[in-house]
């Protein structure tokens, strides 16, 4: 995983990912165009305040649905609820690992229908307004990829070389935070921002799955590859496509991920007893944090 094409691909996909929207600024007008379409009138969107790009309809649409319906946080609960149930009513870390995933992805969604959807909602569009979205999205990504190492690591019954891949992604969120809220203006910001992703992704989450690929629950290696169309989809920008286009299927993508590790994780919890009733295994950095240490 250390060898020089893994760093020229993690170089690559950051390069690719890292198009800052304060870079690439149009100067858009915010203010809503009107169209006479067939004698009546539709009220066009306004752009995206930091890069001018158009807001695509679709894109939108999805995200406001899982948020504005509640759908998505009610399937959320609905998984807490059936693995809290398998579990012991003392196993308190295996339990925080489950919430910490529905929330890191809760929260994902939410970032989500702000930064497509915020000519919809009462703060309006402003490049203020979508910096800070755009901060805590790239946070709510790497706490996705985190809470799956962290879960995941704990399923596969724990080892050294697993307790430093959860260290090893606690310290990449970490790293996120910093950058997303210090220097994420900066062109600098952005690239290292997507060096960490292609960390996590390809060097982290992905060595956890082919470890668990020669385990007894080899099938939760699926986890990896729902999330891997996205990850290439979205470093290629492509395909493009106004109305469901890279970033689309990256939002697929992530959504699919988030449901097969959610759903696999239910089926080990009915075929397979918890490791080590809750302390055992996954992160160390996340265990000293609330002192499920000794």
């Amino acid at each position: 995983m250390r060898s020089p094409q893994l760093v020229l691909l993690a170089a690559s996909v950051a390069h690719s990912w890292a198009v800052p929207p304060t870079l690439t600024k149009r100067s858009p007008t915010l203010r809503s165009r009107h169209l006479a379409v067939n004698g009546g009138t539709v009220v066009e969107r306004p752009p995206y305040a930091l890069s001018g790009l158009e807001r695509p309809t679709h894109r939108g649409a999805v995200m406001g649905f899982l948020h504005n319906t509640g759908a998505w946080y009610a399937l959320s609960a609905a998984y807490v609820a059936a693995a809290l149930k398998q579990l012991q009513p003392s196993s308190f870390y295996p339990s925080f690992l489950r919430i910490a995933l529905v929330a890191a992805s809760s929260y994902s969604i939410y970032i989500s229908d702000c930064y497509h959807n915020a000519d919809k909602r009462r703060e309006g569009v402003s490049e203020e307004g979508e910096l800070a979205v755009l901060r805590k999205d790239y946070l709510g990504i790497s706490l996705i990829l985190s809470t799956n190492t962290w879960l995941w690591a704990h399923n596969l019954g724990g080892s050294p070389i697993l307790n430093k891949l959860c260290v090893a992604a606690t310290a990449c969120t970490a790293n996120v935070a910093f950058q997303s809220f210090c220097v994420v203006n900066k062109y600098i910001g952005h690239v290292l921002i997507k060096l960490t992703f292609a960390t996590q992704f390809v060097a982290i989450l992905g060595t956890l799955c082919l470890i668990a690929a020669k385990s007894p629950i080899s099938a939760c290696a699926w986890i990896y590859a729902a999330y891997a169309p996205g990850f290439v989809i979205y470093a290629t920008k492509f395909p493009k496509n106004k109305k469901w286009g890279y970033h689309e299927w990256f939002h697929v993508s992530v959504l699919m991920g988030n449901l097969v590790s959610m759903g696999f994780d239910l089926g080990i919890l009915g075929l397979f007893k918890p490791c080590a009733e809750g302390v055992a295994c996954a992160s160390l950095a996340s265990r000293l944090t609330f002192g499920l240490l000794p």
